[in-house]
Formats: C-alpha cells, structure tokens, sequence
C-alpha cells in the first residue's frame, strides 16, 4: 500500500484525493494546505489530517509519495525537495514554469530510483486509448488536422490564475493537456509552432488558439478560454485523415463524459462507432493505479512521463514566444533521449 500526502487543497487536490480512494494500492493519509489557510478541508479529501508544513510530510517516513498540486510557480520546488526526501512523485502539469528546469528533475528523480508522473490523464483514457491505436495502424488514413478545444468556467478558483509570473497563462496552464494529447494522438513532435491570445484580467492570456506543424504534414490546433459558461461544451479532439475520422467529445461542465466516434471510408457503414465511457475519472484512476505498480516494483512509467510533460511545456513555452512575436517558430530543443 502506498502512503500519499496531497500538497494543495483546491480543485485539483480535492480531485485526486476523490480518486485516490478508488485505487485499491493507495491511501491518502496526508494534506498540506497553504500556510495562514483553514486546516478544515472539503469532503473530497475524506477527513484527512492537514497540516500547514510540507516538512511534516517531507520527513515522516510512512509517507511513500507526494502529489503536487499547487500553482506552477510553486511546482519545481516542491517537486525537488520531495525527491530529495526521497517520497515517489505526481506533479500536476505543467511541470513548473521553465521546460529547461524538467530535465535535471527527471535526472534527479532516475538517480534516486522514484517514480515521477504529470497526470495527463488522456492516456490512460481506454477509448483514447483505443482510438490511439486506430490512428497509428493506419484506419484514418494520413491525418491532415488534429483539433482540441477545451474551456474552463469564467469564475474558477484561484487568483494565481491571474498573475502572470504564476500561472503562466491559459497555454502553459492549460492548453499544454491539448498539445499533449495530439502529440500523443499523431506519434510524432511537432516541428514548428504559431500562436495568437486573448489578452484577459491583469494582461494575462485567458484565450489563445495554438498551431502546430508536424513533420508527417498534419496540421494540430489547440484552442481554449478561461471564460466560458455552462452551456458551452467543455471539450473535443476532432482527428480527420485521408481514409476516416474521429471526433472525441467530453459532454457539458455538470455533465462529463468521454465519447469516440470514428468512421472509416472502408468500413462502408453511414453511421461512425461510438465507443462512450461515462466514468470523468477512469483517466486519472487509471494513472494512479499505474503509479502505485511502478513505485512498488520499480518499473518505470509507461505514459506521462517527465520527458513527455517537457516536450508540451517547451511546445507551449515556445508558442508563447510565437504569439508575443507574430511568427512561426521552430521546435528545436525537444528533449530526444530518456533521463
């Protein structure tokens, strides 16, 4: 069984606390909120003990992991002293505000024999998984244009959100989960990106579209706002190649779900497939049960690893360059070798 303590108490906490309690080799036994905050937590977290101090969690050795889930800026900091601590990692996306700064965590991580995952849950999604797998043996043909699009609710928590030298903004934030995922979806890094944003509340970007150009020559976009409302849809991947396509649809706000049609010139049938799973955290179930396999045997993460969360963040890092500067940029640091 593994001990987990949560750093952060907002949504993103209360969420993986909520999955935790579904994955049968985990137990949260730990919360550490922001030092001067309530200690008093939601019911998401299942009546856990809070503290204010990471080192209450950082030395006590019941504790085998740590999942960071505070604001970007805070990330590498606390991803790097629980390391040195010696604790297992899950460090929400994206992993700190510098893609440059991932590589000597990963290094750090592989010398001390610990797991680290950035939960992009996607892949572990079973149908993404599945229309994954249609993808790369061809059934869409040679994809031309991958789309996602994702929103968040105009009064979502956290006036970190707003600040700049925080957050990031809605690309580094946010839209990395869409480059990651159609990264992952095409099977190949893009070779080039643009990029145009919204500037929001403070000057910071709330919505941005992003490009991508691929070198088998798919074209990705990956778009999104900070200020949406409830009726609009909350997000889609649409894949179209020369054979077939697929559209991935995630239902409304108070309504989640994941969806997959995909129809092929050769299947020859007017209606596409529908593959539908009404479970919102199967993807995050799933990459946690897989954590705890890889921190009890030693084996190294199948997906979402530090090396994968450091091509999105330099892709998104680079498309911030590209929309502050109006060109289109080429992607020529991506990280080619494992830690």
């Amino acid at each position: 069984m593994i001990q987990c303590a949560i750093v952060g108490s907002g949504w993103s906490a209360g969420r993986h606390a909520r999955v935790l309690r579904r994955v049968e080799q985990s137990q949260l036994a730990r919360v550490v909120v922001e030092p001067g905050t309530p200690t008093r937590l939601p019911a998401d977290f299942g009546g856990v003990a809070a503290t204010d101090r990471l080192d209450d969690v950082l030395t006590d050795p019941e504790i085998d992991a740590v999942v960071v889930c505070t604001p970007p800026d805070t990330h590498l900091e606390i991803a790097e002293a629980a390391l040195r601590a010696g604790k297992h990692l899950v460090i929400e996306k994206p992993v700190g505000l510098a893609p440059d700064h991932i590589r000597p965590l990963a290094h750090l991580a592989d010398a001390r024999g610990l797991t680290v995952m950035v939960p992009y849950h996607f892949r572990f999604v079973p149908p993404l998984q599945r229309l994954r797998l249609r993808v790369a043996a061809g059934e869409l043909g040679t994809v031309a244009h991958a789309y996602h699009r994702m929103y968040s609710l105009r009064d979502r928590e956290g006036a970190w959100l707003w600040d700049d030298a925080r957050s990031g903004g809605i690309i580094l934030e946010s839209l990395v989960h869409g480059i990651d995922q159609i990264i992952w979806m095409l099977g190949e890094r893009p070779r080039s990106v643009a990029a145009m944003t919204h500037s929001g509340r403070g000057g910071v970007a709330d919505a941005a579209t992003v490009l991508m150009r691929f070198p088998g020559g798919a074209v990705g976009t990956v778009e999104g706002s900070w200020i949406s409302d409830p009726h609009i849809p909350f997000g889609s991947l649409d894949i179209v190649g020369s054979a077939g396509s697929a559209a991935f649809e995630r239902g409304r706000f108070n309504n989640r779900h994941f969806r997959v049609e995909t129809a092929t010139a050769a299947a020859g049938v007017p209606a596409p497939h529908a593959d539908v799973l009404a479970d919102d955290d199967a993807g995050f179930v799933a990459l946690h049960e897989h954590f705890a396999e890889c921190c009890t045997h030693g084996k190294p993460p199948r997906a979402a690893t530090l090396q994968e969360a450091h091509t999105a963040a330099y892709v998104a890092v680079t498309a911030i360059e590209a929309a502050r500067t109006g060109r289109e940029l080429p992607l020529t640091d991506l990280w080619q070798d494992g830690p």
